[in-house]
């Protein structure tokens, strides 16, 4: 009875200690579990980035691959496009080489032209040096034989002892004029030029002419050019016409010829310095005012 009443102490000792075993079974099943699942878990991220990285290679090496033929199209553009570039500059600097050479040429061109024009009016004016201009003489009072007329009328007019030599007289080469219209001028060749030169410095002495009351003009025949460069010296010559004993002309070609009261003789082609001399001179003059 007592045997059988009392517990035995082994069995209860293993009886207290079976409740940490358990547990201690339980967490490391439990731990296992875990680690089951982080090893797959593990695996099924590294599984996925995997996937994502091989994924972005492929876009990575689709890309690179677009981008080399696109650059390598770009590289053949570019590469024409210099080809055309280094084409147009050198195009360009012979274009600008060309260029001035021809400018050069040009120059010299011009200058030559311009010394040919002056040699040319310069001969035209040394053929006319004779030629006389005559101006509102009536249409017509010449009959058919205008260089007798004109010889005899410039005797007339001069109260010469015969009519002067003259080549040939004729009016310019232009439509006869209508009634009521200015007559053509006169051209006449004076076969000496100091007869000419007569001629001139007598009209100019005279001062008025007329012919069958009409009021008549000579002049010395000029190119346009001469005549617009004498024409130049106008108003130096109104000073010098009030300057009592000064004298002056032209010399050819439109070179003017001064001289002062005191003898003092100066030859300009330019009408200011003309100018700035005569009113230099006019002055000084004690007869000035």
């Amino acid at each position: 009875m007592t045997g059988r009443g009392k517990p035995n102490k082994q069995t209860a000792s293993r009886g207290a200690a079976n409740p940490n075993a358990n547990a201690k079974e339980e967490e490391e099943v439990t731990a296992t579990m875990l680690r089951d699942m982080m090893q797959s878990l593990k695996a099924d991220i590294c599984n996925s980035i995997e996937e994502a990285v091989k994924g972005l290679q492929t876009d990575i090496a689709a890309v690179k691959s677009e981008l080399s033929t696109t650059t390598g199209a770009l590289q053949q553009t570019i590469n024409l496009q210099e080809e055309r570039l280094a084409a147009v500059e050198d195009s360009a600097t012979k274009s600008s080489d060309g260029l001035a050479e021809m400018e050069v040429t040009v120059a010299a061109l011009k200058g030559e032209i311009r010394a040919l024009q002056n040699k040319c009016e310069d001969l035209e004016n040394r053929s006319r040096r004779n030629n006389l201009r005559i101006i509102s003489i009536a249409e017509g009072v010449e009959g058919k034989t205008p260089t007798a007329f004109i010889s005899n009328l410039l005797k007339d007019l001069f109260d010469l002892d015969g009519p002067p030599l003259i080549d040939r007289a004729h009016r310019l080469s232009q439509v006869k004029p209508k009634t009521g219209q200015a007559p053509r001028p006169f051209i006449l060749r004076v076969h000496f030029f100091h007869v000419k030169e007569q001629i001139l410095r007598l009209a100019r002495e005279k001062g008025d002419l007329a012919y069958n009351d009409r009021a008549i003009h000579i002049f010395g025949d000029l190119t346009a050019g001469e005549a617009k460069r004498r024409a130049a010296f106008n108003d130096v010559r109104k000073i010098l016409q009030n300057i009592a004993g000064a004298r002056f002309g032209f010399r050819h070609p439109a070179t003017f010829r001064i001289t002062m009261p005191g003898g003092e003789e100066r030859r300009f082609t330019d009408p200011e310095k003309a100018m700035d001399f005569v009113k230099s001179a006019s002055s000084a003059s004690p007869d000035s005012d």
